[in-house]
């Protein structure tokens, strides 16, 4: 992206720096882009960042979320670090208390069922040479099976699938870095079928990825979650709207808070194993794991009552009816 005001050179190196620490940055290029304008638009003249720039930065914009904020601010207050540690005294402003409200959708184990039954049933309204729906069935599958990533599933490999093993290997991941995951074996059952599939029009095309269209093309992500929408409305789950879901990366919160079940239900250590879970998940800390033991408990009170299975790991909680809803 094209900076154009006096911080453009300060932008491009700070940016820089954080893509070399592993950072992807492609929200953070956006929100510069807009602190940019705003510095000439201001006709700033001079590098280090004043209480009035910040102030102006910092001020709640029209119909502006509480986390969108949050996130403009955190973004200027480390890049006035990043000045002042270059030698450009800089005004830090102070970032917000922020708390996300947004809860995941949780498919019950009857919705999930639904699904894969609405899922075998679907077709488009007209079948191209760039349609969908018989790969559709299998990624749906393997999302819920695995708790992969959409990203992480659309951009596996022919290479990758050992359908004799019994495992993906997971090359490109949101942290870079790279996990063996073990598949079922009604997983791989639907993926040799697909594959059966899928060699008839290779045919007539050829690729390396696993997913593809009927061309052989790459699926989008975006195309994947509008066809899951309308395998939702077929299976009768209703879709709430942006933001509310239920979404396609649901499927990744299900697989993990169903796993918590089914392990404090077979009576497992889940403290010792929540690092396994987090592997498999492929997160980066154990903190981005243990949401799922809270929300896991809240949806799943009864598991509380049951002292042999480590009740110790849940939280307290004030659980009503009225809040299942």
């Amino acid at each position: 992206m094209r900076f154009l005001g006096i911080y453009a050179s300060h932008i491009a190196e700070y940016l820089k720096l954080k893509r070399n620490l592993g950072f992807k940055l492609r929200d953070a290029e956006y929100v510069f882009v807009m602190f940019d304008r705003l510095t000439v638009e201001r006709d700033e003249t001079s590098i280090g960042i004043t209480k009035e720039l910040s102030d102006a930065w910092c001020e709640k914009r029209p119909n502006e979320t509480d986390g969108t904020r949050y996130n403009r601010i955190s973004s200027l207050s480390l890049f006035a670090r990043f000045l002042c540690d270059t030698g450009f005294p800089s005004y830090v402003p102070e970032v917000p208390r922020f708390k996300t409200s947004f809860a995941p959708y949780i498919f019950s184990k009857d919705e999930i069922t639904s699904i894969f039954s609405a899922c075998d049933r679907f077709f488009p309204g007209r079948i191209t040479h760039n349609s969908q729906h018989i790969m559709m069935p299998v990624l749906f599958r393997l999302l819920y099976s695995t708790g992969l990533r959409l990203g992480e599933a659309l951009s596996l490999e022919e290479k990758d699938v050992d359908l004799t093993e019994k495992h993906v290997t997971v090359r490109h991941s949101k942290n870079e870095t790279e996990r063996i995951v073990p598949i079922s074996e009604s997983l791989t059952d639907a993926c040799l079928q697909y594959k059966a599939r899928k060699a008839l029009l290779k045919k007539y095309f050829a690729s390396n990825l696993f997913f593809v269209k009927n061309d052989i093309t790459p699926c989008g992500q975006h195309t994947a979650s509008s066809t899951f929408r309308k395998v939702l409305w077929k299976a009768g789950i209703p879709y709430k709207g942006k933001g509310i879901g239920p979404r396609l990366h649901d499927l990744r919160h299900t697989f993990a808070c169903h796993s918590l079940v089914s392990m404090a239900e077979s009576g497992l250590d889940l403290y010792s194993s929540l690092p396994i879970l987090s592997t498999y998940l492929g997160h980066r800390t154990l903190e981005s794991t243990d949401k799922y033991v809270r929300l896991t408990a809240e949806m799943y009170p009864d598991l509380l009552s049951k002292e042999e299975i480590c009740a110790y790991v849940f939280p307290e909680l004030n659980y009503r009816k009225e809040e299942q809803s």
